[in-house]
C-alpha cells in the first residue's frame, strides 16, 4: 500500500521505482506522509488515491460512490452468460452509481442499449466522467429513484447492486471499515430487504416477456430474494454463489 500511495504522490507508476532513482523534495515527502496518516486512520486507499480496479478497468471513484467490490463482477458475468453478443438488448441498470457495471456490460457488449439510473446527482455526474474516459456511448445516465423517473417499459434487462446491508447487524470491526462509503449505497431497512423488495416487487413492470432480472445481495438474502421472486411470478430462478462460495447473485425471467 505504501508503494501505491508514493506512486500517487509522484504521479508515476510502481514499476517506475525499480527503474532508476526517483529524487524527493520536502514539499512531495510531507504530502507521502499526509496520505499514509489517512491510510492508517482507516480512509479506504480507493478513496485516497481515487481509482479502483474492476472488471480490468481502472474507474474514478471519490466518496460520493462505493468502492467496487470483487462480488460484483458476478452480477456482471451472471448478465453476460445470458447475451449473445450480436444482439441488441434493451437493459436497466438502477442504482449506478460510479457506473462500473454499465461501463463493463457496455465494454462487452457494444450493441447494449443501456439506461442507468441513480438518486444521487454526484455519483451520475462521476458515472459520466468514467464513461467517458472509457470511450463509451452507449449508455444513458438519468436521475431516478429506483423506477420513478422510468418511462420505459420495455427492458430485456434489469440489473442491480441495490443497499442491502442491515445496519443494526453491523460489528464494530465492519463499521469502522464501512464509515467512509455513502451510507445511501450501502444500507437499507427492513434488515436490509426494503431496496430489494421494491426492485422486485416493480420489475416486472418494466420488462419484456421473458425479461430478466438479476441482482446482488447479501449472503444470507438468498431465500428471501427468491421467495419474492415467486410472489411476482417469476420463473427460472436461479442463485449463484460468489468465490468465497456464498450466495450472492439472483435473477428470474418474468413470464
Amino acid at each position: 500500500e505504501s508503494e501505491v500511495l508514493l506512486a500517487k504522490t509522484l504521479d508515476k507508476e510502481r514499476e517506475d521505482f525499480y527503474k532508476s532513482n526517483i529524487p524527493i523534495g520536502e514539499a512531495t515527502y510531507q504530502h507521502f506522509k499526509h496520505l499514509l496518516k489517512l491510510r492508517h486512520q482507516g480512509k479506504p486507499i480507493a478513496y485516497i488515491i481515487g481509482r479502483k480496479e474492476f472488471w480490468s478497468l481502472s474507474f474514478k471513484v471519490n466518496e460520493n460512490v462505493l468502492i467496487p467490490r470483487p462480488e460484483t463482477e458476478h452480477l456482471v458475468e451472471c448478465c453476460l452468460s445470458l447475451m449473445k453478443v450480436t444482439n441488441s438488448y434493451k437493459l436497466l441498470e438502477l442504482g449506478t452509481g460510479s457506473g462500473i457495471i454499465s461501463i463493463a456490460l457496455a465494454k462487452e457488449n457494444p450493441n447494449l442499449k443501456i439506461t442507468a439510473v441513480d438518486i444521487s446527482s454526484k455519483a451520475l455526474e462521476l458515472a459520466n466522467e468514467n464513461a467517458l474516459s472509457h470511450n463509451i456511448n452507449n449508455i444513458v445516465f438519468k436521475k431516478s429513484n429506483w423506477f420513478d423517473n422510468i418511462t420505459e417499459q420495455n427492458f430485456d434487462f434489469i440489473i442491480s447492486n441495490p443497499p442491502y446491508v442491515d445496519k443494526t447487524q453491523l460489528t464494530t470491526k465492519e463499521k469502522v471499515n464501512l464509515k467512509y462509503e455513502p451510507e445511501i449505497a450501502l444500507f437499507s431497512m427492513d434488515s436490509g430487504k426494503s431496496a430489494l423488495l421494491q426492485i422486485i416487487h416493480r420489475s416486472h413492470l418494466f420488462l419484456n416477456q421473458g425479461g430478466i432480472l438479476i441482482t446482488e445481495h447479501s449472503y444470507d438474502q438468498k431465500e428471501y430474494c427468491q421467495n419474492q421472486m415467486k410472489k411476482r411470478g417469476f420463473t427460472n430462478i436461479k442463485t449463484f454463489n460468489d468465490l468465497n462460495s456464498h450466495p450472492r447473485v439472483s435473477m428470474g425471467s418474468k413470464i
